[in-house]
């Protein structure tokens, strides 16, 4: 099920925000975000995906953002995924550049400050960090669930990707063309969806950069600790698997895409500043 409102023009970013038994937290997420996108002098458009939420977060979404100019909100009835909601979103993303964040805001919007002009500097894939020196990391998880994503970085690290600091933080960017090419290619629909879509990228030769963000942990997280470590971990070893059955296919050559303005260029993966 969808609910659309959107206009002719092409808008320079798309917002996608998968939510899951949001109702008492996405009406002020999405009050926020409408109000930061009402001062900007460039066109954003808003897509929620209701991940089969069994509470009022479709309504309460559908009632946030009446009037928002620009919005689509896609809801189907069984919960499959953070990583399957966001391929539903990302797909039907029409903007120049595409981000995704948490219905949380544990990142807040106004980072979108920051990372834009990344995008449009050329690189294909840009990534929120909580690891940098220079990020703002104002409430800490708990030390258990801080440590499991530590180690989880780090198997990312040695088995999937190479040089990312923060492989979970939910603040991602995209080119339209770079986003929607790996998520198409995605497979995992669970927690581990975030090394899959990197190691995608990297196995593309998309161009990444890590940017560091100010963050909070938000009460009321989704995640179920030891099934989701669990799920994670095959995760990982469900990629490898992916991977050597060619599962990800390769990046169409310049010939075999449409014409592009220019090509992105080739720089560093990783953020130091």
């Amino acid at each position: 099920m969808t609910s659309p409102n959107r206009n002719t023009d092409q808008p320079l970013v798309s917002l996608v925000i998968p939510a899951y038994n949001e109702e008492n937290r996405i009406g002020s997420s999405l009050a926020t975000i409408k109000k930061y996108i009402a001062q900007k002098d460039y066109r954003a458009e808003v897509i929620v995906v209701d991940d089969g939420s069994k509470d009022d977060t479709l309504a309460v979404a559908k009632a946030s953002l009446d009037g928002c100019s620009r919005h689509l909100i896609i809801g189907y009835h069984e919960n499959r995924g953070k990583g399957y909601a966001l391929k539903q979103g990302i797909a039907n993303a029409t903007g120049r550049y595409i981000v995704f964040m948490d219905a949380d805001l544990s990142t807040p919007i106004d980072q979108l400050d920051k990372l834009l002009p990344i995008l449009q500097e050329g690189y294909d894939v840009v990534i929120g960090t909580r690891k940098n020196a220079h990020a703002d990391v104002r409430k800490r998880q708990p030390f258990f669930r801080e440590f499991l994503g530590k180690g989880f970085t780090l198997l990312s690290n040695v088995l999937l990707v190479k040089g990312i600091s923060d492989i979970t933080c939910g603040f991602k960017g995209f080119s339209k063309e770079a986003g929607q090419d790996i998520f198409r290619r995605q497979l995992i629909a669970d927690w581990s969806f975030d090394a899959e879509i990197l190691f995608i990228a990297q196995r593309l030769g998309y161009t990444i950069r890590e940017m560091p963000v100010t963050w909070y942990d938000a009460a009321g997280t989704k995640v179920r600790l030891m099934k989701d470590i669990v799920g994670s971990l095959n995760g990982i070893l469900r990629i490898r698997i992916n991977s050597l059955r060619g599962l990800y296919g390769r990046r169409a050559a310049p010939d075999e895409r449409m014409p592009e303005q220019g090509q992105a260029p080739s720089i560093p993966s990783a953020d130091t500043d």
